[in-house]
């Protein structure tokens, strides 16, 4: 049974997203536009393993990357944990210590998730200074039961609530139900400090960029 750390609740919050668990009991895979989630997601679990280019296909105009392992201890113990193969629609709770909460977590955000900021200018005809800094964090599953469970758990750990949406989607096999777990600016900037909560995490470099002016620390 691997040894629970920082790395391997991030590597599982990409997998929980991002990743498949094979019908073969071993192989488990993580793809990404991101080259640098691979690498860093190969980092996290001890990994060399080569990482390939996958086609260009109808919903993906762009690269993406693949990196596929074969690790039959792995799999069976991400197993235990609530991890399983073709797991997208039915995934509930994952077994995470909490203490290595926050880094499962950055690994969901990474994976699935999304951080959004802009000016919001609307009111500036009634005044010129009424300009606002909208910040939002989102996590997106198309299981219910999984993003329940991760509300529930962020509101245990950090008193924070958020909101829970639910939006229709279009894919190839038709339309299916997308549901968003929302933080919106104070609660996603407490939220951000606790995911990111000291320099030099896994993370990737290019959230991390939209994050880092709402950090607390100097």
């Amino acid at each position: 049974m691997p040894k629970f750390s920082s790395n391997l609740a991030y590597a599982i919050g990409l997998i929980t997203t991002d990743g498949c668990l094979y019908s073969d009991q071993r192989h488990i895979s993580l793809v990404s536009a991101d080259k640098q989630l691979i690498e860093t997601f190969n980092k996290c679990l001890g990994k060399t393993n080569r990482i390939t280019i996958n086609p260009r296909s109808s919903l993906s105009k762009n690269d993406s990357y693949r990196v596929q392992i074969g690790d039959v201890k792995l799999f069976r113990w991400l197993s235990t944990i609530g991890l399983f193969p073709n797991k997208s629609l039915t995934l509930g709770k994952i077994k995470i210590n909490d203490r290595f909460f926050p880094d499962f977590l950055r690994g969901h955000l990474d994976g699935d998730g999304s951080i959004v900021s802009y000016e919001d200018k609307y009111l500036q005809h009634i005044n010129p200074k009424y300009i606002y800094q909208r910040l939002f964090v989102y996590f997106l599953s198309a299981s219910k039961k999984h993003l329940v469970w991760l509300r529930e758990s962020i509101t245990r750990l950090t008193n924070l609530s958020g909101s829970l949406n639910k939006k229709i989607t279009k894919s190839q096999k038709g339309k299916h139900p997308l549901y968003v777990l929302k933080f919106s600016t104070n609660e996603a900037k407490r939220l951000l400090n606790w995911i990111y909560y000291r320099p030099g995490l896994p993370c990737l470099i290019r959230k991390y960029a939209k994050a880092e002016q709402y950090l607390f620390r100097k």
